[in-house]
C-alpha cells in the first residue's frame, strides 16, 4: 500500500483538513434555525410560567373568600339555631309562625316541626 492512498480518511487528500474557522459558519447557520427555535420555546416557558404563577395566586385569593364566606354562613347558622332553641326552652309560642296548607293536613305528609299543631 502507498503512502497517502489510503482515501478513507480524507476523502479529497488534495484539499488540506478544514479549521475551526471553516466550520463555525456552518455550524451557525445549520443550528441558527433550532437556536431560535429553542429560544422562542423558552420564551413560551417563561410565559406559560408567568400564567400559572398568577392561577395559583388567585385561587388562592379565591379559597381564602370562601372559606370566610363558609364560616360567615355556618356561624349565622349556628346563631339561628342558638336563637330557636332559646325560643323553645322559653315556652315562646313558635307555632303560631309555622302555616300549614289544608292539603298537607289531609294527606298528613307534614308533621308539625315545633311539637304539637294548635287547634284549628
Amino acid at each position: 500500500m502507498e503512502p497517502g492512498s489510503d482515501n478513507r480518511i480524507h476523502p479529497n487528500p488534495s484539499s488540506p483538513p478544514e479549521t475551526d474557522a471553516d466550520v463555525a459558519p456552518l455550524i451557525q447557520k445549520v443550528g441558527a434555525p433550532s437556536i431560535a427555535q429553542i429560544e422562542k420555546l423558552i420564551g413560551e416557558l417563561h410565559e406559560a410560567r408567568n400564567l400559572l404563577e398568577a392561577e395559583g395566586e388567585r385561587i388562592q385569593r379565591e379559597t381564602a373568600r370562601y372559606i370566610k364566606f363558609a364560616q360567615l354562613a355556618s356561624a349565622s347558622v349556628e346563631t339561628i339555631s342558638n336563637i330557636l332553641s332559646g325560643w323553645r326552652q322559653a315556652g315562646h309560642p313558635l307555632q303560631k309562625f309555622v302555616t300549614r296548607s289544608p292539603a298537607d293536613d289531609s294527606a298528613g305528609r307534614m308533621d308539625h316541626p315545633f311539637g304539637s299543631a294548635p287547634d284549628m
